[in-house]
């Protein structure tokens, strides 16, 4: 039951943002980057966010969650950026091909 209560009221594992809500933390080569880690229920943040790029007119985006744990918001915020230029760096144009629901 106390479970459930924290939860209910903002603590616990799953604390975050809609990251579609998010302000971009950082253009990289066209690409919006939005921070967006989650709370897990040790008190450590876990790397997440989002990728978005417009495309012809039509904006792709694509959602990461990676194991990686940090101990702060604030490190979990540069951490999820330099992540997310990562993803971009090594997926180059596919990341953008196929269906962009699925999480990368």
């Amino acid at each position: 039951m106390a479970g459930f209560l924290k939860r209910l009221f903002g603590g616990g594992e799953g604390k975050t943002s809609n990251p579609a809500d998010l302000q971009p933390n950082e253009v990289y080569k066209d690409v919006e980057i939005r921070a967006n880690p989650i709370k897990d229920s040790s008190g450590q943040w876990r790397v997440a966010g989002m990728i978005t790029k417009n495309i012809d007119g039509v904006s792709a985006s694509r959602k990461f969650i990676r194991a990686d744990l940090v101990q702060n918001q604030d490190e979990a915020i540069a951490a999820s950026v330099n992540k997310a230029k990562m993803i971009i760096d090594q997926n180059g144009p596919s990341l953008w091909q196929g269906d962009d629901s699925q999480p990368v």
